[in-house]
């Protein structure tokens, strides 16, 4: 018998376990609250091409160039492209998901002030790139 206790180094794992386990269970949850949306979302298709942005809302209205949603709805934005990648991207809402053509990406937000916010491409898609822009415009309820 040496006379040396091993609490010291059960405790220290003990504690390194439980957060572990807390940090997990945190980003767990943030993820599940990130990626998906709420069930009240309205689906809005967004399609990217050279060198403008198509939005289709749920009920068949299309819109080129612009976009309007109304305040404290939430949106569930299905992405795609046509032509090359592109990154659709509204930077004041901090939402960036890639359009990727032959797949569907998804993002959500809701819209929490009325106001003109810009959305752009944050991908290289072409020489014109600079100029794919659309306005999203947040409306009062």
């Amino acid at each position: 018998m040496s006379g040396h206790s091993n609490w010291p180094e059960w405790v220290y794992i003990g504690v390194v376990i439980c957060l572990l386990a807390y940090v997990g269970a945190e980003a767990w949850n943030v993820e599940r609250l990130v990626d998906h949306a709420p069930a009240e979302a309205e689906i809005i298709k967004v399609t990217g091409q050279q060198w403008f942005w198509t939005f289709e809302h749920a009920d068949g209205t299309k819109e080129i160039g612009e976009l309007h949603v109304k305040k404290g709805q939430p949106y569930k934005f299905e992405i795609t492209a046509k032509d090359v990648n592109h990154a659709f991207n509204i930077h004041d809402y901090v939402v960036l998901q890639d359009a990727v053509v032959g797949r569907v990406n998804t993002v959500w937000f809701a819209p929490e002030q009325a106001g003109e916010y810009t959305i752009q491409c944050r991908e290289y898609c072409g020489l014109l790139h600079y100029n794919m822009r659309a306005t999203l415009y947040v409306e009062e309820n």
